[in-house]
């Protein structure tokens, strides 16, 4: 399990959430194989379950985290844990988990608005909010830390039946870009990138009913995320918008 030099990532531990299945699940493994230390953080036990078996399996180091990020205290507990575990070492946080309920505007229900906004809008703020504050609490470094999230080609793009999903997605957008600009304004020792892929071949796009074909390999998508994590401490790639090279379907 070995990876350029320049993009060896032994020594940190990186926490993705939604690493139970899909582009979490591809991320966890691209990064255990350059030598980090994963956290899979999922609500789904048995899928954060096989992540991890599958990274050890490979000699990888990796933990299952039960979260609900929907769950402010319970974030902060994990996030708590976490740091407490393993100090400064972790420096990786890849907002990743999502969710989607197709209806058209009309059909759409208070439940299913608010169960979207949930994890694709507030989770992402919980975890960075007690991300940041753990790595500002531990005063300065020399290297700084990341965090990714998964945003989506449709934080850009609208389409019919996609308004909870479309919306969260453009709110998580600005969110990734606020926090990008307080960093940067308040000279915080953190990198900050937004990374919007169209559709890949992910349980989650199986409602959907599209060509396997037609959507891209997770596998490709977590190179990327590797990619912008091990650049030079002077660098920070604040957004990736990465499609099907013929053709592509929103995220």
């Amino acid at each position: 399990m070995s990876t350029h030099d320049e993009q060896d990532m032994t020594g940190r531990v990186v926490l993705v959430t939604g690493g139970g299945s899909g582009l979490g699940r591809a991320t966890c493994v691209r990064l255990a194989g350059a030598g980090a230390t994963v956290l899979v953080a999922d609500v789904a036990d048995d899928g954060a379950q096989t992540t991890v078996r599958g990274i050890r399996a490979h000699g990888g180091d990796a933990r299952p985290l039960h979260l609900d990020v929907t769950d402010s205290s319970a974030v902060d507990d994990v996030l708590a844990a976490a740091f407490a575990e393993h100090g400064t070492h972790v420096d990786c946080l890849v907002n990743n988990a999502g969710t989607d309920r197709g209806a058209d505007v009309i059909d759409v229900t208070d439940e299913q608005w608010r169960s979207v906004f949930g994890v694709n809008v507030d989770g992402p703020m919980y975890t960075s909010r007690a991300f940041v504050r753990h790595v500002l609490a531990q005063g300065p470094r020399d290297t700084p830390a990341d965090i990714i999230s998964v945003v989506s080609i449709s934080a850009l793009t609208v389409g019919s039946g996609a308004a909870a999903y479309n919306s969260s997605k453009a709110a998580l957008l600005k969110l990734t870009e606020v926090l990008q600009t307080e960093a940067r304004e308040h000279g915080w020792p953190i990198r900050v990138c937004a990374l919007s892929p169209s559709a890949m071949n992910t349980p989650m796009m199986d409602q959907w009913n599209l060509p396997a074909e037609k959507m891209m390999d997770p596998a490709g998508v977590a190179s990327l995320i590797h990619r912008a994590v091990t650049l030079p401490p002077t660098m920070v790639l604040q957004s990736m918008v990465v499609t099907g090279r013929t053709e592509y379907y929103p995220r």
